[in-house]
């Protein structure tokens, strides 16, 4: 099987293309010392895939709302999701030195910078959302403090660390933690996307399904690169990602044609795992 045609590809690039070019719009607006802002440019524009606010901006498509209604919005998933990167990088967290290849946000600018820095990207996303005039702004806001909070990115992040390389971190927990964390908010990237729309309730929660369905099967196949000398586990994940995005293909098969973009995206995370 191969993903989706040509036409949903470069639809991705184009989505890709306008975030790109808003978040450097927000950013080089920023006021404040230079070496943070700097900082902050190095830790968005290290090469990443852009995926969380795609999803926003085509679940707010799929549904039929406008794109810029959404693309602040998005913006603002994908500075949350380098805050809790730049974050989990340090040596108090996951301790890696390279992101996409590249020094990380400490090693490029040390320790205590990669905090303020983490800080400072998670205050401009909710600052993007308070400043929006949508309607749906207040429930955005309202939502996506849920989804990275205690109860959700924070806490799972919080078992991850107790939990690592401990007797108790079994099957069951890790599941929980990719529900937290992962899951979570690709989850709320799609929800936030069908608010932006102002869509009806039973497809808001269709999308967001379809987003926590894909964010488990990225974890999963995230998990299996570990496991290529393992081909009994290897096969069992490899199937567990299958299961996961049928799971979310079916939640937007209602859609058609307008989750196409959408359904593409579900088709590149099992390309991750043949390949493999």
């Amino acid at each position: 099987m191969k993903p989706r045609g040509k036409k949903n590809k470069e639809g991705y690039k184009r989505d890709k293309a306008l975030i790109d070019h808003a978040l450097k719009k927000y950013l080089s607006a920023l006021k404040g010392p230079r070496i943070l802002k700097k900082a902050m440019e190095y830790s968005v524009f290290t090469g990443g895939k852009r995926l969380r606010p795609v999803l926003t901006v085509e679940s707010c498509k799929a549904l039929g709302g406008n794109l810029k209604k959404a693309l602040p919005f998005a913006c603002a998933i994908e500075l949350i999701h380098n805050f809790s990167l730049v974050h989990d990088d340090l040596p108090a967290m996951d301790n890696d030195d390279f992101r996409r290849g590249k020094p990380t946000c400490h090693k490029r600018f040390g320790e205590a910078m990669a905090i303020l820095t983490g800080d400072a990207l998670l205050n401009l996303a909710f600052g993007i959302i308070s400043e929006s005039k949508e309607n749906c702004a207040l429930k955005v806001a309202s939502f996506v403090s849920e989804a990275i909070g205690a109860g959700n990115m924070v806490g799972g992040q919080a078992l991850d660390l107790e939990y690592e390389n401990g007797p108790k971190k079994n099957k069951k927990l890790k599941t929980k933690i990719d529900n937290m964390k992962t899951a979570a908010l690709m989850g709320c990237a799609c929800k936030v996307g069908a608010l932006a729309a102002g869509a009806k309730t039973k497809d808001t929660k269709k999308i967001h399904e379809f987003g926590i369905s894909l964010g488990l099967a990225f974890q999963v196949a995230d998990d299996i690169v570990d496991l290529q000398h393992n081909s009994h586990a290897l096969g069992k994940m490899k199937k567990k990602t299958e299961f996961f995005i049928s799971k979310a293909k079916g939640h937007i098969a209602p859609f058609g044609k307008k989750a196409a973009t959408l359904s593409y995206m579900a088709d590149r995370v099992l390309e991750k795992i043949w390949e493999i």
